[in-house]
Formats: C-alpha cells, sequence, structure tokens
C-alpha cells in the first residue's frame, strides 16, 4: 500500500494515496440510524445455550459444544465489539463534528475511516446473526460468512481500512492527550462524555484501541473454531479464513510500527 506523509497537527499524517474506495456488504449508516442501532446493541445477545432446543442440545457431543461455545464467543465479542466503536461514533466524534469542537480534518485524522469500519464490522455481525438464526442457534457451517469478510477484495478493503486506522493510534491518544491540556472546551467534552452510561466509565483513551485489541482476537477465535470442526472441507476453510486474519493482523502490525517510526524521525527532526 503506497502512503503519503502529510502533516497534520504537532504529528506526521499517514494516509493513503487517493480516497479509501472498496466494496461493502451493506450501505454507509445516516446519522438517523445510529441512535436506534446503539439502542439495540445495548442489550446484550442471549447465548446459543439459551436460544437452542434441549432436545438438540442433548445429542450434541463434546467437541462439538466447544465448536458452539467458540462459535458463540465470536458473535458475543463481535457484537460487544460493533456497540464500542458506535459508542466511540455517536458519543464522541459526531458531536465533536456537530458542535464544531474539532475541524473535520482533524477528526479524520484522528479517527480515520471509523464511519467505514463501523460499517464492515455491523455487516460481518449481521452476517453472524443470520447464521445463527437460520441453523436454530446451533450453527452447521461458518466458515461462508467468514471467507466473505476475511479472504479475497473484501479482506483486502478490511485490511486496509484497520491499517489507516491502527496505525494512528498512538498519534491519536497523544493528540487528545495535548489537546485536552490546551483547549478548556475540548477538555470538559470529553470528560462529559466520557461520563455517559454508554461509555461504561471507559474513556476515550480505553476505547480508541479497540479496533487493534479486535483484530488480535480474530486468529484465535477462528483456529479453536476449527480445531473443533469434523468436517474437514468447513475445517479447512475455517483455518484459511483464520489464515487470512494472521495476515491481515501482521501487515497491520507493520503498519503500526511504521507509523511509530515516523513519529520517532519527525520528534527528532523537531528536536534538531
Amino acid at each position: 500500500m503506497c502512503l503519503l506523509i502529510i502533516s497534520s497537527g504537532d504529528a506526521p499524517y499517514m494516509q493513503p494515496e487517493g480516497p479509501l474506495t472498496g466494496s461493502v456488504s451493506s450501505p454507509l449508516p445516516q446519522q438517523e440510524e445510529v441512535e436506534p442501532r446503539l439502542l439495540e446493541l445495548e442489550q446484550e445477545p442471549p447465548s446459543w445455550r439459551e436460544l437452542a432446543s434441549s432436545e438438540v442440545l442433548n445429542k450434541l457431543s463434546k467437541k462439538e459444544i466447544k465448536r458452539q461455545e467458540v462459535i458463540n464467543e465470536l458473535f458475543a465479542t463481535e457484537h460487544a465489539h460493533v456497540r464500542m466503536l458506535s459508542v466511540l461514533q455517536t458519543v464522541f466524534y459526531r458531536p465533536l463534528e456537530r458542535e464544531a469542537i474539532m475541524s473535520s480534518d482533524d477528526l479524520n485524522a484522528i479517527f480515520p475511516g471509523l464511519d467505514e469500519i463501523i460499517d464492515v464490522h455491523y455487516a460481518f455481525y449481521e452476517n453472524l446473526k443470520k447464521v445463527r438464526q437460520e441453523d436454530g442457534f446451533v450453527v452447521k457451517a461458518i466458515s461462508t460468512p467468514l471467507l466473505n469478510r476475511f479472504l479475497g477484495s473484501e479482506g483486502d478493503w478490511f485490511q486496509k481500512l484497520t491499517a489507516r486506522f491502527c496505525s494512528h493510534q498512538s498519534w491519536a491518544l497523544d493528540q487528545i492527550k495535548s489537546r485536552q491540556k490546551k483547549d478548556p472546551r475540548f477538555n470538559a467534552f470529553i470528560l462529559d462524555a466520557e461520563s455517559k452510561p454508554q461509555c461504561r466509565r471507559l474513556q476515550l483513551k480505553d476505547i480508541i484501541p479497540t479496533e487493534m485489541q479486535r483484530l488480535t482476537k480474530y486468529p484465535l477465535l477462528l483456529e479453536n473454531i476449527a480445531k473443533s470442526t469434523e468436517d474437514n472441507t468447513e475445517k479447512q476453510n475455517v483455518q484459511q479464513a483464520a489464515d487470512c486474519c494472521r495476515k491481515i493482523l501482521n501487515h497491520v502490525n507493520d503498519e503500526v510500527k511504521h507509523m511509530e517510526n515516523l513519529l520517532v524521525s519527525e520528534m527528532h527532526f523537531n528536536t534538531s
């Protein structure tokens, strides 16, 4: 991926050449759609054991129960992640923009591609939910939504989005900390936003890293699903999706390190 280095605030800003374009599985959410979505996500989804019939549960092997537990963990944690990203969008990003506390350029530098990232994760969550419902909450095959998300052009698009967002994480946190010290209005907004019940006592500095944290979990979850899968074709497909996740994670880690090196170089340049 070719990158441009431009100036934004007190540190270099890395962005892909040209606009971010790519195929996504569902339309970008409009502002009026976000609040109902966040309200929906406030409710924790029931576990598969609560929803599946007792007759089906009694017939499952120990290995299959383990598989269903990991699939349920993937679904539940994706739900939690989409919720947290929606909090970042509706409690912080959009009010900062609406109240003109920060410029659009500054917001896009600190939260690059946030709307697109939410769109991608929400579409993935909806596809997982659909598979659960269609299979009566005991999932027969999970590989199709996994491969659709992490393989091919969709996987490339996801990698591009997440690399852009996560590579700015350290710089964004520094910018927020610095601005809180210098800008009383910004500081008052952040403190008020962090006190809202949607944040569940988390601060903005705790929420921004959640995308990177999520990327580290995908390979482990998918590998555990593959280990508990009996059907050879399904097992291979899930493992392929896990390998794609590992590749995406490695790429994002490389971009994060590259950005950190740029920041160190910029710091040395400014002090020399």
